[in-house]
């Protein structure tokens, strides 16, 4: 379903505050059909969104796990300003009245008048009950799963470090079992009530994160002999320095050796099931864009949709996040306000962190102070301002990337570095950080660099998915 506004129509009295419809999509990287990050991706109702709002091509999320990523979204500051870098546990975020309790975006307009309401994964280790005045349920949360802990392909090593739900196959039998399609349903049930008072609504989709369960007939979609499988080379991480090896190792998850093996048996099994996830979702969101399309809150709804980070699908020797490349980084990120801005694009560098002070602008609410984003709304106008060079992401304390509109920079705790120039080279195969040409380039990288990398905040979560992790933590006060 394409949600298309009319620029012409006619535009809600000036009193009225505008409804915020926020639509969170868990692990979605560049795999939808307006990114063109794959050519089989079938998302027509994203796409469709896309075409009718302003669509970021260069976003990308401050912290490339659920947690931190989350975190910063919705408190408005950068990991290394709450030292929420790794992900967090179940109490300790609801204690800090400094940077989460009471500061998050829907707390924020729920204390300016509206009526905050949400279905779904959108918090991370701080209770959506306690985010929203109501919470319509999880459901399954990342079900459901087959009985007596069955996998389909990707079992488990017996390895002392975080595990997975990584694994793929066609789960349950129908999309009525699955979490997003309850998800959806409340959704369109809340959106076809009155609302007595502008609302805040989020909804929280699941899939595509892992594992890649939907039933067969998504994966019907993708003949398993059509499918093209992503570029990767298998000596992509030779000239990377020592630490980013280490730091990225991700002992649980599939390698290449695993997918490539039996003539890319694997590799194939697991892309088509990713594709068959972002097509199942794309329906889901289709479900709620059709349910604001028929309702009266139409023509007074902003809308934004984004992913919490990205996904790796073998580049990189990988099918994970955890990285600081832009696979793991990068996000489709739209916000559609209707009668106010028309369809545009957008390639400047930008962040999840700018949704905060993008959304309180948008509604006319007073600034927050603390927030360390940017509004968008200059981009959406097509002003033309002047705008950062680089957004940043920071994964582990003390490593950070940077991205410009062409560049990717990383710069490890240890000082070790890389330069990535996506004019060239888009799958960031070759560094060229020790490249003397580029040497005046990486010393505006190295000062765009934060100041200051709080502690680990206190929620940080046990238990390393490396052994680099697990000294790293240690050394950082985190025990294990």
């Amino acid at each position: 379903m394409t949600l298309q506004y009319s620029v012409h129509a006619r535009a809600a009295d000036e009193t009225m505050r505008p409804n915020v419809l926020m639509i969170a999509i868990d692990d979605l990287n560049d795999w939808v059909g307006w990114l063109a990050g794959h050519p089989q991706a079938r998302t027509p109702n994203i796409d469709g969104l896309a075409g009718g709002g302003t669509s970021f091509t260069n976003a990308h999320c401050q912290g490339p796990i659920c947690g931190p990523s989350r975190a910063c979204l919705l408190s408005g500051s950068y990991p290394f300003t709450t030292g929420l870098y790794q992900q967090p546990n179940n109490k300790d975020m609801q204690l800090d009245t400094k940077h989460f309790h009471g500061h998050l975006l829907p707390q924020y307009f729920a204390q300016h008048g509206y009526k905050t309401l949400a279905a779904g994964k959108i918090c991370h280790g701080y209770p959506d009950i306690m985010a929203f005045q109501a919470y319509g349920g999880k459901w399954e949360g990342f079900g459901p799963k087959p009985p007596n802990g069955h996998r389909f392909h990707y079992h488990l090593p017996d390895l002392p470090w975080t595990g997975t739900q990584t694994d793929w196959g066609a789960f349950p039998d129908v999309d009525s079992k699955m979490p997003d399609h309850k998800v959806a349903a409340w959704a369109e049930q809340q959106l076809a009530k009155q609302h007595d008072q502008p609302f805040f609504m989020a909804v929280g989709f699941i899939r595509p994160h892992v594992p890649f369960y939907v039933p067969q007939k998504w994966f019907e979609m993708f003949p398993l002999e059509d499918i093209q499988l992503p570029k990767v080379r298998r000596d992509d991480l030779e000239d990377v320095p020592e630490i980013s090896r280490q730091m990225h190792e991700l002992p649980k998850y599939p390698t290449m050796d695993f997918l490539q093996a039996d003539n890319n048996k694997q590799f194939r099994l697991c892309v088509q099931a990713y594709l068959a996830c972002t097509a199942f979702v794309d329906h889901q969101v289709g479900r709620v864009l059709k349910a604001l399309a028929i309702s009266q809150h139409v023509e007074n709804t902003i809308l934004v949709l984004f992913s919490d980070h990205g996904y790796h699908l073998g580049e990189k020797n990988r099918v994970s996040k955890h990285s600081l490349w832009e696979e793991s980084t990068r996000v489709p990120l739209i916000i559609v306000c209707p009668n106010r801005y028309n369809a545009s694009r957008s390639d400047l560098p930008v962040g999840l962190i700018d949704i905060y002070p993008t959304l309180v602008e948008l509604c006319g609410l007073p600034a927050k102070s603390s927030n360390e984003g940017v509004s968008l709304v200059p981009l959406m106008s097509q002003a033309q301002p002047e705008w950062r060079h680089a957004i940043p992401t920071t994964y582990a304390r003390g490593s950070h990337s940077l991205r410009s509109r062409q560049h990717r920079y990383i710069r490890y705790e240890d000082g070790s570095e890389e330069l990535y120039d996506h004019a060239t080279d888009p799958h960031e195969w070759t560094n060229l950080a020790s490249s003397r040409q580029h040497q005046k380039m990486i010393a505006q990288f190295r000062r765009e660099l934060p100041q200051r990398n709080a502690k680990y905040h206190p929620a940080t979560k046990k238990g390393p998915v490396n052994a680099w992790f697990r000294q790293h933590l240690a050394g950082n006060g985190v025990e294990n």
